[in-house]
């Protein structure tokens, strides 16, 4: 019985690695616009193509809401598998995360062309770090966004505004959100090879579970 304990937890343990790995792999193939950008124009051209490269970014919404969506439930122990749980979570409400995320990307646009123009053309520098602290806003709200859009049935507005008010009044999971994006990027630095086939499923699978707290209050409060 012990060693069937024992076979039951190793099984157990690859079923949840398959998973991550699947989920992981599927948000790759959802952002295949922005692997092409970066394989065909490369990242040290971002800054001159900027409007393309926030184009080809525009696919991430749906797909990073679609992990989270898989994430969250894997946390919550109901997941079922991989493939339809993703898929679920990528097709539901499509148009409308698309459209958050390419609102956003519109905000972020907006905010470059703006430093770019009070710091270097006009400098009016109040002008361009009240810029640079919205650039900045819309870059680390991200998160909040997308497990909002995974979680909730909500206008974009209200996506929106809630998670702006959660990176504002809750500055702690802010941080940890950044935290987690670190620990992806450094153990890229360490292992590019081993992190890629898991670093999206990781990424979300510890902004949901940092954030589980938060979205129980948010459900008490409804």
């Amino acid at each position: 019985m012990e060693e069937l304990f024992n076979i039951e937890k190793v099984l157990g343990f690859c079923e949840k690695v398959c998973y991550f790995f699947t989920v992981n792999l599927l948000f790759i193939i959802s952002n295949i616009p922005i692997l092409l950008f970066l394989l065909f124009v490369g990242a040290g051209q971002i800054r001159e193509c900027l409007p393309l490269f926030l184009v080809c970014l525009i696919p991430m919404a749906p797909a990073l809401s679609a992990v989270m969506y898989a994430m969250n439930r894997l946390i919550r122990g109901i997941e079922g598998r991989a493939l339809r749980d993703y898929k679920k979570g990528y097709c539901s409400g499509f148009l409308q995360k698309a459209g958050l995320g390419a609102g956003q990307l519109l905000t972020i646009l907006i905010c470059f062309t703006n430093i770019e123009f009070f710091s270097v053309q006009m400098r009016i520098f109040p002008l361009a770090i009240l810029f640079v602290i919205l650039f900045a806003a819309a870059v680390l709200v991200t998160p909040n966004l997308y497990m909002l859009a995974s979680r909730y049935e909500m206008s974009n507005l209200q996506i929106a505004g809630t998670a702006v008010a959660l990176m504002a009044v809750k500055p702690v999971y802010t941080f940890g959100n950044i935290a987690a994006l670190l620990v992806i990027l450094a153990a890229f630095e360490i292992s590019a090879g081993t992190t890629v086939l898991f670093m999206g499923s990781v990424y979300g699978f510890l902004v949901m579970f940092m954030n589980q707290s938060v979205m129980r209050k948010l459900e008490e409060g409804d």
